[in-house]
């Protein structure tokens, strides 16, 4: 899960994930050299590897996760193959300017490039991020990208992420983890750790620090189809914002497990996950939501629409790889 990143806390996921990821893949997987490039496709249990974030590109979907592995599949999530990559650091976040360009980022600054829908992943030396851990990455038009991280990391790439410029959009002094950085349009929201929020009206040129409706951990943002932002995390909190961010109303969530992030649907709801197989789902724009679990209950970090793939549905990744979800029907609220 995206949970904001110390030193120990990272070392920590690092020997867990080496083990876990061993029992997912084959043995002569399991022991490859992570700097050969580009691997050959492997078979992969995709129920016994953490996976932290997953998008669809074109008819494909891809997944990210431990120890650098990328998952990819051709049949809406039916089954995947495993790539190695340029590093065995988790990787966080991802995101495909179309369906072969793509950027992923992940632990101690790695960042990736794609130019073939993720058969192969190249390195790139991003030296402005240090050591610390990038924890998501937005494909903000044409050539760029923005990147985001722990303590206060955000990057900016205007060449297809071969490079990239440390900024600092929230001032010199600016600590806390970022979880997020949401693009609505050139309405753009941050959200991150110890409360913190930030708007920006111009595609991210320039930002504002916003008040915060409460001092706990923000994971995800999400924008509504009529405008409205959700900003989510700790304990089931999710606040609703119906003017870009001036102020914030608090949904009853019906929950106290963490949401970590969420996708809007063709249709217009909103699904957000979380720990223990949460799902919420709104059908009004984020004004209320319904509840229920995944069948594993296992904690989630992302979930998609695989649309116009095989039908469509959706596919969620976390702590237990790769899950189809069914979502409930409407009803009363439950209370996982």
């Amino acid at each position: 899960m995206k949970y904001p990143v110390t030193a120990r806390r990272a070392a920590t996921c690092a020997a867990a994930a080496a083990a876990l990821l061993a029992a997912a893949l084959p043995a002569s997987a399991a022991g490859a050299d992570a700097k050969i490039a580009p691997a050959p496709a492997l078979q992969v249990r995709a129920d016994r590897i953490i996976l932290q974030d997953v998008v669809q590109a074109g008819k494909r979907l891809l997944a990210v996760g431990e120890r650098g592995a990328v998952l990819l599949s051709d049949d809406a999530g039916q089954t995947w193959q495993a790539r190695f990559t340029t590093t065995n650091r988790t990787l966080s976040g991802l995101a495909m300017a179309d369906a072969l360009h793509g950027v992923a980022v992940g632990h101690g600054g790695a960042v990736l490039t794609t130019a073939d829908g993720g058969n192969s992943w190249q390195a790139v030396a991003a030296d402005a991020a240090g050591k610390d851990s990038l924890l998501g990455v937005l494909h903000a038009g044409g050539q760029r990208y923005v990147a985001w991280g722990a303590f206060g990391l955000y990057l900016e790439s205007d060449d297809s992420g071969a490079s990239w410029t440390r900024r600092q959009p929230l001032g010199a002094d600016f600590d806390r983890h970022i979880s997020q950085v949401l693009a609505n349009g050139q309405h753009w929201l941050l959200v991150g750790e110890s409360g913190t929020l930030a708007r920006s009206p111009d595609g991210g040129k320039t930002w504002q620090t916003l008040a915060s409706p409460y001092p706990g951990s923000y994971f995800g943002a999400l924008a509504a189809a009529d405008g409205a932002l959700l900003a989510f995390g700790m304990r089931g909190n999710i606040y609703r914002s119906a003017d870009h961010g001036a102020s914030w109303t608090k949904i009853d969530s019906g929950t106290s497990l963490a949401l970590m992030r969420g996708s809007r649907l063709a249709d217009g709801r909103l699904v957000l996950v979380g720990n223990a197989g949460l799902l919420a789902v709104s059908a009004d724009n984020g004004s209320s939501f319904t509840l229920s679990k995944t069948a594993r209950g296992k904690g989630l970090a992302q979930i998609v629409q695989t649309s116009g793939l095989h039908g469509g549905g959706l596919v969620a990744v976390g702590e237990a790889g790769v899950e189809q979800v069914s979502l409930a029907k409407p009803g009363a609220k439950g209370t996982p």
